[in-house]
């Protein structure tokens, strides 16, 4: 197949995952989705020039026709970054040795583990107010109920171990019999929250009237859409590689 016909259908793939499933989030005005899953796969597949250009046009163009226009230019930016990230270090990683991947597997689980905790801790402690989120599914919008409650803080102490630990399952555990690849998604996937994060703090949130400071309530759940895009492509995946084996 042409690099430009591959492209185009990868392109495409990523448009399609990310706009599927939306899920607003009002701190930001931003989305939850299910790119990732593609970009991960497409890292996999393809080279890091192809999964870069295919993960931030097609994300871009879902910003565009799906009403995000605002987050457009660094979706560009960021999903191609996160994408050629993901895909070199899968090339890379496949000639370390397998103690030294491991390791860093238990330190990156660590740190999105910390970074769910520290933000949660700061920002999301005490009395907290949780809006309806619209949920769009393929242009039909579900809204779930509206309601506060108190969070004590060592309630994201406790989220966050479970994000680590799953994180840790999900790379060392699920992921064993294609520990690189795991790796290579949960260290480049990272690219993806803390690239928003400076987006939304320093131009989309001031654009839109919304405290800078916001950014950070999208932190944890950019963390998840990562997890979720590693959980699925992890299983796709393992699907190719038997099917080609």
């Amino acid at each position: 197949m042409r690099e430009e016909i591959r492209l185009s259908v990868y392109t495409a793939t990523v448009f399609v995952a990310t706009m599927i499933l939306q899920i607003y989030t009002p701190a930001t005005r931003g989305y939850f989705n299910l790119g990732e899953s593609a970009i991960y796969t497409i890292a996999y597949l393809s080279t890091p020039l192809i999964t870069g250009l295919a993960s931030g046009i097609g994300s871009a163009l879902a910003d565009l026709l799906t009403g995000y226009a605002i987050f457009a230019p660094g979706t560009l930016l960021i999903k191609f970054t996160e994408g050629y990230v993901v895909s070199y270090l899968m090339r890379r990683l496949s000639k370390v040795e397998r103690l030294k991947l491991e390791a860093a597997s238990l330190a990156t689980a660590i740190l999105a583990g910390f970074l769910i905790s520290f933000t949660g801790i700061i920002l999301w402690s005490g009395e907290v107010e949780i809006s309806s989120v619209p949920i769009n599914i393929l242009g039909y919008q579900m809204i779930l109920v509206s309601t506060s409650t108190s969070i004590e803080w060592w309630i994201w102490i406790l989220i966050g171990v479970i994000v680590a630990l799953i994180m840790i399952y999900m790379i060392s555990v699920r992921g064993k019999r294609h520990l690189p690849i795991a790796l290579s998604i949960g260290l480049g996937g990272l690219i993806m929250p803390t690239g928003y994060l400076l987006y939304e703090y320093f131009i989309s949130n001031p654009l839109q009237g919304i405290a800078p400071q916001a950014a950070f309530f999208e932190y944890p759940i950019n963390i998840g859409q990562m997890i979720a895009g590693l959980t699925i492509s992890l299983s796709i995946i393992s699907f190719i590689r038997r099917a080609l084996e």
